[in-house]
């Protein structure tokens, strides 16, 4: 354990920089593909196979998952980044307790979750903009995700902040393999529709959750020594956790605030399609956006870490190496959507409206994916150094300051077509704002 221990403090004491982030967010990139891939997939043979209203149901559907992904996120980015710098000042027992309290917190909001959608599921499906067509698909597939919420996550994040991304890795792409092979069983040799896509999700995330209680109670492998006497309550660290993490939480509910009003107003514009189409395209832009969320946790504990070790200047040359790195991928990807966007919609559908009018979204919404991940680098380089206040500032702007104004503007006098041009613009706007705070910040680079 000491040695263990000894190894990751020299790494992200005096690894160099660029080599420390790749070695850090490449697991994560593959990782997030493999969990990318079968929501990918899952789309595919739902479009495809069963329809375009199924395929809205998906779409219909994703606020709901967002908002279960939010719990995990919060209390995985709070106790991360608390882990992290604990780590950083030698301070397992602190860890330990972190934890271990971040453990029972997630499963507590996650049978919470299970009883309060299942009793009002119905409206709450309404609420975020289902419609008579979508109904059953979107039933179907929500009380399966539901039910099986308390294994909605393996604490990867929590892995990350430690130093063992590859474990992190391999948490993410087993059972993520899993659900690929049990999907087509489910779904066409079971007959179960949707129904079976779901199923499939669930089996796949209790193989998550065994291989989070092999790495941190049986294998050894953790820096963290997690006992019982741990898992006592401390009031003190989860309100930290909750504090720090709460921004992440404001910015996927703020997310799926803003995909439930852009679902009524394609509903009230009688844009039945577009729904169904919107949700496609979301999962491809989703899919590319990969490499940013990747890099996000990557340089996350490489920050803590070196912030908690008193490190600033390698803290703050992880956060202009990152930005450097995002805008330049950005850049490209804007390029391939331009390029190849028919090709893309193409996996999804055969439908000459659904091609024409995906690939049309696709490169819109392409113009700002580089300015999306400069000012998301910028967001949780404040939450890796415990600044709340500014990180939570970061996740509003975004969503609720920007896009869900400019959406609804927008709509008002271009239809549609003002929905897809919000995309770029609230992303720019949100760069600028934020770009501005960090120069001014005591904490900028």
């Amino acid at each position: 354990m000491s040695s263990q221990r000894s190894k990751v403090n020299i790494e992200l004491d005096s690894e160099p920089i660029r080599k420390l982030i790749v070695k850090l967010s490449l697991p994560s990139m593959i990782g997030i593909i493999s969990y990318n891939l079968y929501n990918i997939i899952d789309t595919i043979y739902v479009s495809k196979l069963i329809g375009v209203d199924a395929a809205g149901g998906l779409a219909v559907s994703f606020p709901l998952f967002v908002l279960l992904s939010a719990v995990s996120t919060t209390l995985g980015s709070g106790a991360s980044s608390l882990i992290s710098r604990a780590i950083g000042n030698k301070d397992y027992q602190k860890a330990n307790i972190i934890a271990a309290n971040t453990f029972v917190v997630f499963w507590l909001f996650a049978l919470l979750m299970t009883v309060t959608g299942l009793l009002f599921l119905k409206p709450m499906l309404f609420l975020m903009g289902v419609t008579e067509h979508t109904l059953s698909y979107a039933m179907d597939y929500c009380r399966i995700i539901l039910i099986g919420a308390v294994t909605s996550t393996g604490f990867s994040s929590l892995m990350r902040a430690e130093g063992a991304s590859r474990y992190a890795m391999y948490q993410w792409v087993i059972p993520i393999l899993v659900n690929i092979i049990l999907d087509p069983i489910f779904i066409f040799g079971f007959k179960l529709g949707i129904t079976g896509a779901a199923l499939a999700t669930i089996i796949s995330q209790c193989a998550s959750v065994m291989m989070f209680v092999y790495f941190y109670f049986i294998s050894k492998k953790s820096l963290l020594s997690i006992r019982m006497k741990h898992f006592h309550p401390n009031f003190v660290k989860i309100k930290e956790i909750l504090i720090i993490g709460f921004p992440s939480l404001i910015q996927m509910s703020s997310y799926a605030i803003s995909v439930i009003i852009i679902n009524h107003i394609l509903g009230n514009n009688g844009d039945t399609i577009s729904i169904g189409t919107y949700g496609i395209s979301n999962k491809i832009f989703g899919f590319f956006l990969i490499p940013i969320h990747g890099l996000v946790q990557g340089i996350q504990p490489i920050i803590g870490y070196n912030y908690g070790a008193g490190k600033y200047e390698r803290a703050k040359t992880t956060l202009m190496t990152s930005i450097y790195y995002v805008g330049v991928y950005g850049i490209i990807i804007a390029v391939l959507f331009m390029l190849l966007s028919n090709q893309l919609m193409k996996l999804f559908s055969d439908q000459n409206e659904v091609i024409e009018l995906g690939s049309f979204i696709l490169k819109i919404i392409g113009v700002g994916i580089a300015f999306f991940g400069m000012y998301t680098i910028q967001s949780i380089y404040f939450t890796a150094i415990g600044k709340a206040k500014i990180a939570l500032f970061f996740a509003v702007c975004h969503n609720l300051l920007c896009f869900v104004p400019m959406v609804i503007i927008l709509n008002q006098y271009m239809g549609s077509f003002g929905v897809w041009i919000s995309f770029p613009a609230s992303n720019i706007l949100t760069w600028i704002i934020t770009t501005v705070i960090m120069l001014h910040s005591r904490y900028r680079a």
